[in-house]
């Protein structure tokens, strides 16, 4: 599955009714989930999403598309069972709250196909949505649709613009390459990344990608704007406007990352066949309160996403290797030299290996990620070996 975004244009008639819209579906949202709550608390069981889309029939009035409030009691729905899915294995979840104006920022529309919810026009100028949307929504589509698209959301985003979120189905990728006939050549059979906060990543075969701190730079205009915010007498309509351009600045943050992300995936994935990379526990590693900010400020997870996305449309393979001592390993001769995160350079006093910590680890990460020799001595030990004496 793909996701294409556009920008939408609508007038300010047809901007009305899509804000419209969306009040209307967040209320409606909230009352499926006190109804939802309410039974629970009277009967001890929870309604399907067939009995919200069967009591909440018509409830979207002129406002909403009917297929909106059914997509919106198949939300809720998934919601609680991912809800449920985490209590039973014991991991900290909330339960689904109510929504406030700051997190509802979409319309869902079911089924993209002609004369149903959503679909392109032929000029490829205009998108058609129900008559309670507009009818005919302005686009512009800078790059044609890949797949078959199946659904759609309209999104409002913090500058205040709207933009069309098509959901398409893809051919499957194939481990053989009979999807990629075409595929590139690669210059390299395997390569192993190693991520870090020095650099953003650094390769098996000695480069570095530098990291660009995107919050970072931009934090001193954010905290200005942040001020400005607590300036602002609460619930007045300078502060709602104060609130927008920090909100705005976040936007343009968040899209510099990805954008930064999307390149330095595209140059790995098109040129080798097999990356290795880390199977890094974020999750635990934002925990030390010292490198939290930077670690959410890089972002890892995304950006592996992303490159797992683009290698496998290429033909090729991402594979994740534990973590356990990359980083100490000699990637020569094999032996473990211990040594603290503030030591960036590896000097191992056996071989004589100098070489950057972050390279000798993304070395070390290629070799655990290697295909299978038959030997029995491609996989790491369990327990750290003592040196030789």
């Amino acid at each position: 599955m793909r996701t294409f975004e556009y920008r939408l244009y609508p007038s300010r008639a047809q901007h009305q009714q899509l804000m419209a819209c969306l009040i209307e579906a967040r209320a409606i949202y909230n009352e499926m989930l006190a109804a939802l709550k309410a039974q629970y608390e009277t009967n001890n069981t929870f309604p399907s999403k067939y009995d919200l889309t069967a009591r909440f029939k018509g409830r979207g009035g002129d406002l909403v598309p009917a297929t909106t409030v059914q997509t919106l009691a198949d939300r809720l729905s998934k919601a609680l069972k991912r809800f449920l899915q985490m209590k039973d294995l014991g991991l900290p979840v909330g339960f689904p709250r109510f929504k406030t104006p700051n997190r509802w920022h979409s319309i869902q529309l079911r089924q993209y196909a002609t004369s149903r919810d959503v679909w392109l026009d032929d000029d490829g100028k205009h998108l058609h949505v129900p008559a309670k949307l507009g009818r005919l929504l302005k686009i512009k589509v800078h790059r044609p649709l890949v797949g078959t698209p199946v659904t759609a959301h309209l999104v409002l985003r913090a500058d205040g613009h709207w933009y069309a979120l098509i959901v398409c189905e893809t051919t499957p990728q194939d481990a053989q390459g009979i999807a990629h006939p075409a595929r590139v050549a690669c210059v390299h059979t395997a390569i192993g990344l190693d991520v870090g906060l020095k650099v953003f990543l650094a390769d098996s075969a000695g480069g570095m990608v530098e990291n660009p701190r995107h919050y970072q730079w931009g934090q001193k205009r954010l905290a200005q704007a942040q001020r400005t915010v607590c300036r602002r007498k609460k619930g007045s309509h300078r502060r709602r406007k104060a609130n927008r351009v920090v909100a705005c600045k976040h936007l343009k943050i968040s899209r510099q990352r990805r954008d930064f992300h999307f390149k330095t995936a595209k140059q790995y994935a098109e040129q080798y066949s097999r990356i290795c990379v880390e199977d890094l526990n974020i999750t635990g590693m934002v925990k030390n309160r010292s490198l939290a900010k930077s670690i959410h400020d890089a972002s890892w997870s995304a950006f592996l996403d992303i490159l797992t996305d683009k290698a496998e449309r290429a033909g090729h393979v991402v594979v994740r290797v534990p973590t356990r001592f990359t980083s100490q390993k000699c990637s020569r001769c094999g032996e473990y030299v211990q040594k603290s995160l503030s030591v960036r350079t590896h000097i191992c006093p056996f071989c004589g290996l100098v070489e950057d910590r972050d390279v000798n680890a993304a070395k070390n990460i290629k070799q655990a990620g290697a295909l299978p020799s038959g030997t029995g001595a491609d996989g790491l030990p369990d327990e750290l070996r003592s040196p030789r004496l």
